[in-house]
């Protein structure tokens, strides 16, 4: 007979011996990322922990709330300790957490976050070699030393005034654009290193201003508040102009000179000393353009603030100083004096309304454009857009103007403002005129694109005839991974499951099918296939506001029950390995060639190293074909083609341990259960066939943190490690679960884009345990001309698009300043499904919807140079 558990009267010091569950720490750090940092800290009465727990992923935790928190989890009839009871040593906390299977880290070191003097004079050297036309590579080691020291230390500073501002989850932590520790700027050295700190909301419609920010440079050290970096700090000349756009918006919501805030925050600032009021960042240090904070602000709100869109009040370290300077305690003042100018609605009264997520609200609108309603706005967009669709692409004012008013009309609506996780985007195409535009509505708890996952969204016919309020999905994602008839049987498989979920929308107006006609061709049949349900409105007819905003309160209360609540979404997530069934056909090193066009020993060569490396990276660029070759090369990896024995995933910023491998999720019923993540689940079905290898194909596996989504598996991937005797205990292990390797037959592939600008250099982790081979062009491949000529086309059309797309390689290739080999473009571009019945059309579609966009996106600071191209790629006669 098991004896009761007993517990000391409320109030006294409790033990943490009664926590023996390891589950009941996961739910208490499953709680706290539901509800934020800020709320679970108040909940349970704890201040910042002395002591963190760190998750697989990498995220941190206050242990000391965590496990008061756990001890009600475990023991409910108890409840969690409070605070008044928690008498453990920072020592018997750790003790507690490594008992059960968790990593313990303290509070920051200030060491960690230390730049010296000497780290100062390094960059200085490193600036005077930049100056002679040195590339990062050529530093002295002691000179990347300290970029790397000053890069680390930056990034734990600016953790620390995200903590100190509240909830980790409502702000972003930004490091300087582009650097990796190891090369620089992509080669070149930076003429300064920085983190910015700004709410997470403002990231898109307001450019990340304002912003909290620390910046080290030859001259020292500069941090402190900036209301907007300016235009010219930026590169290219979209994010300038949004700048411009945005700056006075965020000064508009600045307080006033001389309101009760602002001689409060003045105040302040007076007792912290040091304080600079100044037009813009990195300037002379110590100077001041403004004697106080009101001139300061009357200057921000100014036409001449507006006109420069800069502004910062800053506080300087010199390289002497640097020594004896305590950063992180700066960064917590900085934080603290700051929070209140930092963490405001800068989109929208809170205490009216949900904060909206675009740029520009109703109440920045002219009192004229207010009283228009959705019908009057959505015809001046359709007329407007009616008329510039036929001209150059390009937003202007009108057009810009059209945009912003309609975006801010549904951002206003009850619907959309009783939702703060809805982000509304109006595109009319990126590069080119959309043939068919669209305003999404975008919860970023499901996607935040529409290239994926579920959304709702208005869909415009091409002749402007009727818009389409649909539920949606997202293609292109799917296209990529599963071709064009794969991804339409998927997304009529998801459709039809959807829609016996929703069938109440029927009674709301909605069509439920996919029955609309865009009355255009391409990729609007796609919209028509993914489309779940509809409400149709015809330009002739456009109901009234009322209508319109009755229609969107059951259609997005319909896209969380299938996307977002956990017991009635749709399972969009990648399924376990069907089971094996009949044998599939062989296949061979001779079939993959035959739909291939690189030749036999290149593609021979790789499955050798992918064999004895058992990781592989498949890097190209755009438009080189690496799915597919991912694919034909698993193929013949297997030995068989077996669709059983592969799996594909898709890495981005976002997904982490939990998703990839194991972590706790809601159950529905306001608790919490482990769930098994795709390679788990995968690797335990390679686990029960032995003999047949199986492989994992990952797509932008660089845009994903491999460190925090294979945790502690990132050591077990390596060939050598495929054993038994490498097995460790899993992040989140279930009970009596045993320890865990990976199978000798388990391969994986991923894919890298080479001319992804967004994306820093690899990092040495992955570069050590994969393999990296590169994709290549075909256009002269003898099997890329015969294929065309499978396809109909003549031979002066392949010998024109094998000459013209050689010149512009080798044009890409030799700009190694702003681009190089890895920005060449594929010949997949040019590899039709069916025969080409008209080739001079095709061939001209192609340049203009798929080559030239590219260009335009390599050559954003030279478009002059992408338009030669263009016009040279549309020459007959090469």
């Amino acid at each position: 007979m098991t004896s009761a558990v007993t517990y000391p009267p409320g109030g006294t010091t409790m033990s943490l011996a009664v926590l023996t569950s390891r589950e009941a720490v996961g739910a208490a750090i499953a709680e706290f990322d539901k509800i934020g940092r800020d709320r679970f800290l108040e909940k349970y009465g704890f201040g910042s922990g002395q002591t963190f727990v760190r998750t697989a992923n990498g995220a941190e935790y206050d242990a000391e709330a965590i496990l008061a928190a756990a001890v009600g989890v475990q023991h409910p009839g108890r409840g969690p300790l409070k605070a008044s009871e928690f008498r453990a040593t920072p020592d018997a906390v750790a003790d507690k957490l490594h008992e059960l299977g968790f990593s313990v880290i303290d509070a920051y070191d200030d060491e960690d976050a230390r730049i010296t003097a000497r780290d100062i004079e390094l960059i200085a050297s490193a600036r005077q070699k930049a100056a002679r036309g040195i590339k990062y590579a050529d530093l002295d080691q002691d000179e990347r030393d300290a970029y790397a020291r000053v890069h680390i230390a930056l990034e734990i500073l600016g953790k620390i005034v995200a903590a100190e501002l509240g909830d980790p989850d409502d702000v972003l932590v930004k490091l300087t654009s582009g650097f990796h520790p190891r090369a620089g700027v992509r080669g070149y050295i930076p003429k300064d290193l920085w983190f910015a700190v700004f709410p997470e909301e403002n990231a898109d419609t307001l450019a990340g201003n304002p912003q909290l920010f620390m910046i080290v440079s030859e001259r020292g050290l500069e941090y402190g508040f900036g209301a907007a970096v300016h235009p010219n700090d930026f590169s290219t000349q979209g994010l300038k102009d949004k700048v411009r756009e945005t700056a006075p918006l965020v000064f508009a919501r600045l307080p006033n000179p001389n309101s009760s805030e602002a001689r409060q925050l003045a105040q302040r600032i007076e007792q912290s000393g040091g304080w600079h009021f100044r037009r813009k960042h990195r300037l002379e240090p110590n100077g001041s353009e403004f004697a106080s904070l009101d001139d300061w602000l009357a200057y921000l709100h100014s036409p001449a603030g507006t006109k420069n869109a800069a502004g910062g009040i800053c506080r300087y370290i010199s390289s002497i100083e640097l020594d004896h300077a305590n950063l992180t305690d700066q960064a917590r003042e900085m934080a603290i004096l700051f929070q209140g100018l930092l963490m405001r609605d800068w989109l929208g009264e809170r205490e009216e309304a949900p904060l909206l997520t675009r740029s520009i609200r109703d109440t920045a609108l002219p009192p004229a454009e207010r009283s228009k309603g959705f019908a009057e706005r959505l015809q001046s967009f359709l007329t407007v857009f009616g008329q510039k669709r036929h001209e150059k692409f390009g937003i202007d004012p009108d057009l810009r103007n059209a945009i912003q008013h309609l975006e801010a009309w549904i951002s206003q609506t009850p619907a959309v403002r009783a939702r703060p996780n809805i982000r509304v985007s109006l595109s009319v195409g990126k590069g080119n005129w959309t043939n068919t535009p669209w305003i999404a509505l975008l919860d970023r708890r499901v996607t935040t694109t529409t290239q994926e996952g579920i959304y709702v969204v208005f869909l415009i016919s091409e002749d402007l005839q009727v818009t389409y309020l649909t539920l949606n999905q997202g293609m292109t994602a799917l296209v990529q991974s599963l071709g064009q008839k794969g991804a339409a049987a998927e997304m009529i498989r998801v459709g039809d499951a959807a829609r016996g979920r929703l069938r109440h929308l029927s009674e709301q107006g909605f069509h439920l099918d996919n029955g609309i006609d865009l009355r255009s061709r391409g990729s609007a049949k796609n919209y028509e296939i993914g489309t779940i349900a509809h409400f149709d409105i015809p330009t002739s007819a456009i109901p009234d506001d009322t209508e319109i905003a009755e229609r969107l309160e059951p259609l997005l209360a319909a896209y969380e029950k299938i996307a977002i609540d956990e017991d009635t979404m749709i399972d969009l997530t990648e399924g376990e390995v069907p089971p094996r069934t009949s044998a599939p056909p062989p296949y061979t090193v001779d079939d993959a060639l035959s739909e291939l066009f690189i030749e036999r020993s290149v593609f021979e060569r790789i499955l050798t190293i992918w064999r004895s490396k058992m990781n592989l990276i498949l890097q190209g660029a755009p438009g080189v074909g690496k799915s597919y070759l991912a694919k034909r090369l698993a193929y013949a990896l297997i030995g068989v083609r077996d669709e059983a024995a592969i799996e594909a995933v898709q890495f981005h910023q976002s997904y982490s341990y939990e998703d990839f491998v194991r972590g706790f999720r809601p159950d529905g019923s306001g608790g919490f259960e482990l769930r098994d993540g795709i390679f788990l689940r995968f690797v335990e079905t390679a686990r029960l066939h032995p003999s047949t290898p199986f492989v994992l194909i990952i797509d932008e596996i660089n845009r994903g943190n491999l460190s925090k989504i294979f945790g502690e598996l990132m050591l077990l991937i390596e060939a050598d490690k495929r054993s038994p005797e490498w097995s460790t205990r899993l992040a989140y292990p279930r009970h009596e679960e045993g320890r865990f390797f990976i199978p000798d037959n388990v391969y994986l592939i991923g894919m890298m884009n080479t001319a992804d600008r967004s994306l820093s250099l690899v990092d040495y982790a992955l570069r050590r345990r994969f393999a990296f081979v590169t994709a290549e062009p075909q256009f002269e491949a003898l099997g890329f001309a015969q294929f065309l000529r499978d396809k109909k086309l003549p031979d002066d059309m392949i010998t024109r698009i094998q000459a013209h797309m050689g010149s512009l390689n080798e044009a890409i290739a030799t700009d190694r300043i702003n681009l190089g080999p890895g920005f060449r473009i594929g010949h997949s571009f040019f590899t039709p499904r069916d025969d080409v019945r008209d080739p001079e059309l095709w061939y001209q579609s192609i340049v203009d919807t798929e080559v030239a966009p590219l260009l335009e996106e390599y050559w954003f600071d030279s478009p002059d140079r992408a338009d030669e191209w263009r016009e040279r790629l549309k020459v007959k006669h090469p």
